[in-house]
């Protein structure tokens, strides 16, 4: 796996300690075959097909119709407006569901797949203003809260007996909870005995937390992500992925400091030295560095950086500058 949390002391000399040692490296989860029944056909000429619900989406209040009325139209133009671009053209003639997120976190997970095979998310809130907003959105096989992911993990932590095929185990069980703060605090939360266990809803991976982790977050606003009214990307990157263990220097030197996105977004050129953004999450419990690999700026200014994470996450800036930093690497020897 190629996204590994680093686990321990919040200091940040420990962790250093720790990742020099090599000590917390996660081991690859295992691949198992599954058996999940094919979607239906949809024509060629309808981009995306939503999965029918006939009651109120689910976190929308019964007083909410406007915003009832809104959402799968609006989770199909921006289905479709990120389907015309490169990553995302797998997109194209896909279906999609949705599915409420925790107790008050005013917003949806959208799965998207094909042919039988999960190839992007979408996060959808609901702003204090009133307005729908894309909170995050990713493509390819790995998406956040994927049920696959969820089942191989649940096999590895003997929570679900190998023998049972993930459609026998959906079939037969209801889904753990969604929990999501923030693009940075996402996590499925799994009965375990008399407790709980958490498991991060990206990479499938235990984390170290209890209920007493998620007392001072607060569900992210996304009053800055892109809204209703935003129309295509203006400009956008994709820069070569790698691994950020390979140099630790964001551990050690002094972070960029940035105002705003745009300076950021400038120094994510092919031939500049790589960045790598790190983040101390759940209380500084969980220490966490990304490769930066590109970005997105839409029409409105808003700017989604793309995190490498087992296949792309593109997020909002502001969402990211609050919980961790960006490192350059020193020297002019991009990757």
């Amino acid at each position: 796996m190629y996204y590994r949390w680093k686990l321990g002391a919040a200091a940040l000399t420990l962790a250093a300690a720790m990742l020099l040692g090599g000590a917390f490296e996660s081991a690859a989860l295992q691949q198992l075959e599954t058996h999940s029944q094919a979607p239906s056909q949809v024509p060629a000429d309808v981009p995306v097909q939503a999965q029918s619900e006939t009651a109120s989406p689910p976190g929308i209040t019964s007083g909410d119709t406007d915003l009832a009325a809104q959402l799968d139209p609006q989770i199909e133009q921006w289905i479709r407006t990120l389907s015309a671009q490169d990553e995302f053209k797998s997109w194209q003639s896909a279906r999609w569901t949705r599915h409420p997120l925790g107790a008050g976190m005013h917003g949806w997970l959208v799965l998207i797949e094909k042919d039988g095979t999960e190839v992007g998310y979408l996060i959808v809130s609901a702003a204090e203003s009133g307005e729908l907003k894309l909170t995050e959105y990713g493509a390819g096989e790995n998406p956040l809260f994927s049920m696959r992911t969820l089942y191989r993990s649940m096999v590895q932590l003997e929570l679900i007996d190998s023998a049972m095929d993930m459609t026998a185990w959906h079939q037969s069980s209801s889904l753990p909870e969604r929990i999501y703060y923030s693009p940075l605090h996402a996590v499925w939360k799994v009965a375990n005995g008399d407790g709980w266990m958490y498991i991060d809803a990206k990479t499938g991976e235990q984390l170290p937390l209890t209920e007493q982790s998620f007392t001072s977050l607060t569900p992210y606003g996304a009053e800055t992500a892109i809204g209703q009214t935003t129309g295509f990307s203006s400009r956008s990157i994709r820069l070569p992925t790698f691994d950020p263990f390979d140099n630790t220097h964001w551990l050690t030197e002094p972070p960029l400091q940035l105002q705003s996105a745009q300076p950021l977004l400038g120094s994510l050129t092919d031939g500049y030295p790589p960045v790598t953004f790190s983040a101390n999450l759940y209380g500084r419990t969980v220490l966490a560095p990304f490769a930066v690999t590109g970005f997105q700026e839409w029409a409105s200014g808003s700017a989604y950086i793309r995190l490498e994470q087992e296949g792309g996450r593109y997020v909002p800036f502001d969402a990211l500058i609050a919980n961790g930093t960006f490192h350059q690497r020193p020297g002019a020897d991009a990757t």
